[in-house]
């Protein structure tokens, strides 16, 4: 009999806490539940869940832009690289920098990914003041000497209109890019030799095709207006000057900052 009435106060107790823990687990229950619905709430506006369910990914409306861009002649510059070679004398280099003028002509066009694209249908660039060259061997051979007045030299594009994909902070890099290049060079000649052999007269600096060049710049957009920015290109070529041999080795470097009309 003492058995028996001990158990009743034990059953009580069982009892008791077997209620607490469903009333316990009944909580969590409603805790997870609500925070699942948390979870599941609509995105933000401009965002989309990707495929996975928890990427944002934003779209953007597909868009393009005719761009005209003025380079920037305080900020741009040319460097002109000569070495001119005869057999008969030794090799000699000059290297002269003049401002940069000019326009460039692209397409921009946004994809609804946010992926964007610039063509560029034309590069046109002039000399914006004077470049002087100057050959110097002996006193006795001479000196020649070359000018090239501002507004005659210059270099547009020769490729098809490329379509170049852009990074996310607007970079961009394409190979095999061509350029034409035009104008002429006033020489001067001091020295027994070089007067005779050459004495004063014009040289043509036209290039029908330089060798491809990579095309590397940047786009950015700042305070409303894009920039486009072409630092550092190089375009090289080499071409005789006269019957005896004389050849003439080129190597342009530009660096151009323009900025949409």
């Amino acid at each position: 009999m003492p058995e028996s009435l001990n158990a009743r106060p034990v059953a009580s107790l069982l009892q008791i806490t077997l209620v607490t823990l469903a009333a316990t687990l009944s909580s969590c229950h409603v805790f997870v539940e609500q925070a699942e619905k948390n979870l599941q709430a609509s995105p933000s506006p401009g965002l989309a869940l990707s495929s996975a369910g928890n990427a944002p990914i934003r779209r953007f409306t597909p868009s393009t832009e005719h761009l005209k861009f003025e380079v920037d002649p305080t900020t741009s510059t040319g460097s002109i690289d000569l070495a001119i070679d005869h057999d008969s004398l030794a090799p000699r280099r000059s290297v002269c920098e003049c401002p940069l003028k000019g326009s460039i002509t692209a397409t921009l066009r946004t994809s609804g990914s946010g992926k964007r694209s610039l063509t560029l249908e034309k590069i046109e660039l002039v000399t914006a003041g004077r470049g002087e060259l100057e050959f110097v061997w002996s006193p006795l051979i001479g000196t020649i000497r070359m000018v090239i007045p501002g507004g005659l030299l210059t270099i547009t594009d020769n490729s098809p209109d490329p379509v170049i994909n852009l990074s996310a902070n607007g970079r961009f890099s394409h190979p095999g890019y061509k350029f034409q290049v035009g104008g002429t060079g006033q020489v001067e000649t001091t020295g027994l030799v070089l007067r005779r052999k050459i004495g004063n007269t014009e040289t043509d600096l036209t290039i029908e095709e330089t060798e491809p060049v990579t095309l590397a710049g940047t786009l950015t957009r700042e305070e409303g207006r894009w920039h486009l920015d072409l630092p550092g290109t190089i375009l090289k070529d080499q071409f005789e000057v006269d019957e005896e041999g004389t050849t003439l080795d080129l190597i342009f470097t530009s660096n151009i900052a323009s900025y949409a009309k």
